[in-house]
């Protein structure tokens, strides 16, 4: 016998979705994320050049009369070649995500280090005087205000 199914209606008391905040997940999952996404979306342009490549090659080279057509079956590449140009196509890919995770990493590190030298600047710039540079400074002033009237 099936399982029963839910049938009560949907009330305005339901809670709806709420779109995840800045720090909910921490920055290594986010980067973690970001080079998977590089990596999956540059395989199949990655591919493309990797068959042109090889094909272009072997055409090149005298391999093979004409140009080989990965679609077609009787000139398609034989099983090694496939998996040679499947595991280059990893590797690019894989290097295209680990270069840009790098990257980004490098320009967090050196823009957090930016940040905190400039905090340190400007807590430099601000020190306090002694009552008596006070007093030197407000009785230098206050000569200068009365020479120029």
């Amino acid at each position: 016998m099936p399982p029963p199914v839910d049938t009560s209606p949907v009330t305005d008391n339901d809670k709806e979705a709420v779109p995840y905040s800045d720090d909910e997940f921490p920055q290594w999952a986010k980067d973690l994320r970001r080079g998977e996404i590089i990596t999956l979306g540059s395989v199949p342009f990655v591919g493309l050049w990797v068959v042109g490549g090889y094909g272009g090659y072997k055409y090149f080279s005298g391999k093979t009369d004409s140009f080989p057509n990965p679609f077609s079956p009787k000139d398609a590449f034989d099983k090694n070649e496939i998996w040679t140009m499947v595991g280059v196509t990893a590797g690019i890919g894989l290097g295209i995500g680990l270069t840009d995770f790098f990257v980004n990493l490098a320009r967090r590190k050196k823009a957090e280090k930016e940040r905190l030298l400039q905090e340190a600047k400007d807590r430099e710039g601000i020190t306090p005087l002694t009552p008596e540079e006070a007093g030197r400074l407000l009785r230098e002033n206050s000569h200068k205000r009365a020479a120029e009237e």
